[in-house]
């Protein structure tokens, strides 16, 4: 899927990821036990997260609700292509030839 988003947020990011949806399980940071998840869809989201324990890119998928802390531009953004994004799949920014990163549930 063709990425649409700006990267007007700060540090030039999208400013919409798993850590600002309201259906993410609270985790201490850095996330050493590696037990980070999505409680609505009950998924592991350790691919999110770097080695160091700290997140790695910005990820969501079709469920994602903000929990406030999200970029207004990017939640206009996502709402804008959102009837697009297929369900149990988790979509990441800063894919590859203008792209979508794109990871099934079933692999995570």
């Amino acid at each position: 899927m063709k990425d649409p988003f700006s990267y007007s947020a700060r540090w030039d990011s999208v400013g919409l990821d798993c850590a600002f949806c309201k259906y993410e399980k609270e985790v201490e940071w850095p996330n050493k036990d590696r037990d980070y998840s999505c409680i609505s869809h009950g998924i592991a989201l350790v691919a999110t997260i770097a080695e160091d324990g700290f997140k790695e890119g910005e990820w969501f998928c079709s469920s994602f609700e903000n929990n406030g802390k999200a970029n207004n531009k990017a939640i206009n953004e996502l709402n804008a292509m959102k009837i697009e994004l297929e369900p149990n799949i988790l979509y990441g920014a800063y894919g590859k030839n203008g792209n979508l990163k794109e990871i099934p549930f079933n692999e995570l």
